[in-house]
Order: structure tokens, then C-alpha cells, then sequence
């Protein structure tokens, strides 16, 4: 089935969205054309071959991905063909002169195949080695596998991976970036700030970067038990909020939790007992705007709360 997949053709130029064909055999040209592909001239090898049907020109998808930059794969089960390009948006907060992204997670067998891109920013060299993994989390902030990127061939420009872990990662919604080493010097992993929570039983690993510049604030809040405010403490006299821990009775959380999470602020961190624990990041601006420094600062701190969710831990 992989090799149907890249081999697979789509056509090129379109004359509707949909073609069909009235008979299960079509009649095709080789259609001997050179690609230019955002003004550059592209080398085409013996394996990629272009056909003509009805005068619309048929290319290897993978061939028009790989040179746009985008990430190609194949769901066997849905029989979909899944292309992404954008923004490489996954960083570790503790070293983020490397991005990932556009990444595809497909079944095979008992594992499944992550395809994605990496990038290595301000290193400067032609040839990286690279050590990092991809660690994933489903939407009750489960670990449901960790992908390993490995290798020395890692330059500058964004580059293509395929790894692999074991068991179905499909269905993950949180990914975290872990960067161990770069050209063998391994990355300092510093023990974080444990928060203990002795009224509802519950803990926290905050980062080491955080010591002397945060607090946390108490509340009751409508709708729920209680809430922990953590708060930049530089930033306090604008809001300074980065996320709020909250504390629901369970029969509140099972009649407001859908339309909670739909708005896309809130994630569920656990649950124990009569009580669901949720993390909200703020809905407006809570550093000062014209301050850069203020505002870069609480960016940083910002960066580590997909991090932080998933230390959660109830006791």
C-alpha cells in the first residue's frame, strides 16, 4: 500500500473539483514538462514520472509536496491522503533555537509513523546532530507515547523526519518538544519548582527559570470549587495572570465542562474523587504593552504551561 501512496498521482491543474471516469481504465501520455517552483528551476529524477489525461497534467503528490516544503501521508483506514504546511509552531521553552511542526501521525501496525519537519536556528552549520523527543498527550492530558528524533544530518534549513513509537498516537491533542542534545553537548534538564497543593491534593512541576518571579493567588470563582491564579509578579499591576488552576465538583464540571472546553481556553488536567481539575490561560492581555521587557518576560513564562499541564499529578 506505501509504495501505491507515493506513487500515487493527482492532477495538477483542475477544470472542476470532482472527475470521474466511466470506465474503471484510463488512457495516459507520458507528458515529458520541466517544473518551476516559486521561481526556481526543479531537477526532476528518472522516478518521477508526468502523465496526461484529457489534457490535464497527473504529478506524484509527493514530488509537488516535498518541493513546496509540506509534509505528506496516508491514512490506511480512512483511505485520506494528508498533506500539512505551516508554521512550525512546537518548541522546547528551554531551548528554542529548534522548532518542529507539521506533524502526521499514522497507523502501522502496532505503532504508529510520526512524519514532521524540524528546523535549527542561530546553530549555523550544514550538518546537526540532534537528540530530542516528541512526547504526546490526549485530551484528558494522558501520555500516549514519545516519538525520538535522532540524528546528524540536521542543517539550517527546515528539514523532514519520520520516526516511530509504540501504540496508537492518532488521537493526541497536546505535543511537547523535549530537547536532550545538540551536536553532543546535551541540553541541562534543571529540576523544576514542585508545587504541592494540600487542600485538594494535587502538584505541580513549575520551571527552574520561574524562582522569585511568580506567586500564586486563592480565589473562589463563580461556577467553581476553587481557583489558583499563577501570576507573573512583574506584570502583577496589569492582570500578570498565566494560567488558572481550577477546582470543579464534578456534577458542575459534567453540566458547564462541553461548552467550557469548545471555547478553547481550558484544558482538563485530571480528576480524583468528587473533583475535575482544568488549566485556563487568560482570555486578554495581562502584560504591560508598552514595556518590552515586561512583555518579552511574560511571554517566556507563558511559553512553558503546555509543559506544565502536563506535570499534573493528584495525589
Amino acid at each position: 500500500m506505501k509504495n501505491f501512496v507515493w506513487g500515487l498521482i493527482i492532477g495538477a491543474a483542475l477544470a472542476s473539483s470532482t472527475v470521474a471516469f466511466a470506465s474503471s481504465s484510463i488512457l495516459a501520455y507520458l507528458f515529458p514538462v520541466q517544473f518551476e517552483i516559486n521561481g526556481q528551476s526543479v531537477p526532476m529524477s528518472k522516478e518521477v514520472t508526468v502523465l496526461k489525461v484529457d489534457g490535464r497534467a497527473y504529478v506524484p503528490i509527493r514530488f509537488i509536496a516535498d518541493h513546496l516544503g509540506a509534509t505528506i501521508g496516508y491514512e490506511d483506514a480512512a483511505k485520506k491522503i494528508i498533506i500539512k504546511n505551516q508554521m512550525l509552531d512546537i518548541t522546547d521553552p528551554a531551548y528554542k533555537s529548534i522548532s518542529a511542526g507539521n506533524l502526521i501521525v499514522t497507523k502501522d501496525g502496532n505503532r504508529s509513523m510520526v512524519t514532521g519537519q524540524i528546523q535549527l536556528s542561530g546553530v549555523g552549520n550544514t550538518q546537526n546532530s540532534v537528540e530530542a523527543a516528541l512526547s504526546f498527550y490526549d485530551a484528558e492530558n494522558q501520555k500516549l507515547g514519545e516519538a525520538v528524533i535522532s540524528g546528524t544530518q540536521f542543517g539550517a534549513d527546515v528539514q523532514t523526519f519520520v520516526t516511530y513509537a509504540n501504540g496508537d498516537l492518532r488521537g493526541y491533542r497536546t505535543v511537547i518538544l523535549h530537547v536532550k542534545a545538540v551536536n553532543k553537548e546535551t541540553v541541562a534538564d534543571e529540576k523544576g519548582i514542585v508545587y504541592e497543593n494540600k487542600d485538594y491534593a494535587f502538584g505541580l512541576t513549575l520551571p527552574k527559570s520561574w524562582e522569585g518571579n511568580f506567586e500564586i493567588m486563592k480565589a473562589p470563582s463563580d461556577g467553581t470549587e476553587m481557583t489558583y491564579h499563577f501570576i507573573d509578579r512583574p506584570n502583577k499591576a496589569y492582570g500578570g495572570v498565566i494560567f488558572t488552576l481550577s477546582v470543579w465538583k464534578r456534577a458542575d464540571w459534567q453540566e458547564n465542562g462541553g461548552s467550557i472546553l469548545e471555547a478553547g481556553r481550558t484544558k482538563k488536567l485530571g480528576e480524583k474523587g468528587e473533583f475535575v481539575f482544568t488549566l485556563s490561560r487568560p482570555g486578554d492581555v495581562q502584560y504591560d504593552l508598552e514595556d518590552e521587557s515586561l512583555a518579552e518576560e511574560y511571554a517566556q513564562m507563558s511559553s512553558f504551561v503546555e509543559r506544565i499541564a502536563t506535570s499534573f499529578r493528584v495525589r
